[in-house]
């Protein structure tokens, strides 16, 4: 026969030994530890994404995101989410995956395993181009708790987010909120591209851009579900003295709305839904804010022929920014931070011999890197810092041909602007040099300087 001995555990956690004897004279000291588990898992989740096609690398992101956003993990515990990646893009369909997830402990809780059962739905939605540009980066450096900027997206006007700042010398956090007020059902598409934080302020500029070619085009995003009062947080930044975040992020309400989306700096400890409705962290007087028509803002049609003089033009100068959208306001977007820029080429090559031409950028500001789409293919420029060409993409044109070719670009948070691109068939520098090369943004001998702010 068998004995049970149960024990009760209080709300004090810890560990201790239980000494068991019995009439005999048997002893037993029995380890016992009380403590709490390490989160909970959720067992059932449907995300929600848009895109044709799906990027399966970008998806698996979005679902380790998600669960990740949805359970609960203790404070010191650490939460592993292994995504089986999908072997094709999703393209108009929904899928079902099994996530394995474990929330580890580390001696404080007791460990956790188990899995999601995750339903990814592909939602079929136009894709859209935002007719306005929230451009938020004023203060740039957060040095205060406060709301940073709030614009409100409705159904019949999307917008693009566009934010950029960085640590100062106190911990700080910076939060992305979304919110509704309305009693309809609300959901709202949103394409992110978001980076940071990093004391390389110009790859953190030239991530997002480089992220947000390649996921517009495609449309690819995901689609939240607002309900009245409830905050939805996008992001959430934990700022280090002079590192940078940065995002641009396109917002399209589906349904319901309208969509407030508010970027908010607050102290550890505090809660920033409750700086919400609050006073507004001081600005740094560069007016380095405002709402920005950017509708057919920053497309152009060129022309090169073969034989001819090159073909080129400037962007991202500051006397042709994006208008002000808001009247009294004194905001300004120099640099046309978070502007989609379009080139449009014409080439014609009327000889009677096949030609090579050049599309490049040459720097005009400064220091600067580059993303360009060219017929939806990315190209990326490194940093580069003299003002002479340097090539982007090399086009081999038959003889008597004429082609259409779309360029599309934005410019990098972190880097200098103006810049000059165009086409030419003198062979341009074909690379960027080594970052410490002598002719390198930032050439030895000495150490190299810290990146510009690009403001």
């Amino acid at each position: 026969m068998s004995d049970i001995v149960t024990v009760n555990a209080g709300a004090q956690t810890g560990t201790d030994t239980v000494h068991i004897a019995d009439a005999a004279g048997n002893t037993a000291d029995v380890p016992l530890r009380v403590a709490l588990d390490a989160g909970t898992i959720p067992s059932t989740l449907t995300l929600k994404v848009t895109g044709s096609p799906v990027d399966p690398t970008w998806l698996a992101a979005q679902i380790e995101a998600f669960i990740t956003r949805m359970m609960t993990v203790q404070p010191g515990a650490q939460a592993t989410v292994t995504v089986p990646t999908s072997p094709a893009p999703l393209v108009g369909e929904s899928v079902q995956t099994a996530v394995p997830v474990q929330i580890a402990g580390n001696g404080t809780y007791f460990d956790v395993t188990g899995t999601t059962n995750m339903t990814v739905r592909n939602v079929g939605v136009e894709p859209f181009a935002p007719p306005v540009l929230f451009y938020d980066d004023d203060p740039e450096r957060i040095v205060a708790d406060g709301l940073v900027y709030r614009g409100s997206v409705s159904s019949q006007t999307p917008a693009r987010l566009y934010y950029y700042h960085d640590g100062g010398p106190d911990p700080r956090r910076l939060a992305v909120i979304l919110t509704s007020q309305s009693q309809d059902p609300t959901s709202v598409q949103i394409i992110d591209a978001s980076a940071g934080p990093n004391l390389d302020v110009m790859s953190v500029g030239h991530a997002v851009s480089k992220t947000y070619l390649s996921l517009a085009p495609r449309n690819e995003g995901i689609i939240v579900d607002l309900d009245a009062g409830e905050p939805y947080l996008l992001h959430d930044f934990a700022l280090t003295a002079k590192a940078g975040v940065a995002g641009s992020v396109a917002m399209q309400v589906v349904s319901g709305g309208p969509v407030t989306v508010s970027v908010v700096a607050y102290s550890p400890g505090v809660n920033p839904v409750t700086l919400l409705a609050g006073p507004a962290a001081p600005p740094d007087g560069h007016h380095r804010t405002g709402v920005f028509s950017i509708v057919n803002f920053g497309t152009q049609s060129l022309a090169y022929t073969v034989g001819g003089e090159d073909t080129k033009t400037v962007y991202a100068d500051r006397d042709s920014s994006p208008p002000n959208a808001q009247s009294g306001i004194d905001g300004h977007d120099f640099g046309d931070y978070g502007v989609l820029h379009t080139f449009l080429f014409s080439l014609n090559n009327p000889t009677a011999a096949p030609a090579t031409v050049y599309l490049y950028e040459r720097p005009i500001g400064g220091i600067v890197r580059s993303t360009f789409l060219v017929d939806g293919n990315l190209a990326e420029v490194g940093c580069v810092r003299l003002s002479v060409p340097y090539q982007i993409q090399a086009f081999e044109l038959a003889a008597g041909g004429r082609y259409q070719v779309n360029v599309q670009t934005m410019t990098d948070g972190g880097s200098n602007y103006p810049l000059e691109v165009g086409m030419t068939a003198t062979p341009p520098v074909a690379s960027a040099p080594p970052i410490s090369g002598p002719d390198g943004c930032f050439p030895k001998p000495g150490a190299p300087a810290a990146p510009p702010g690009g403001r």
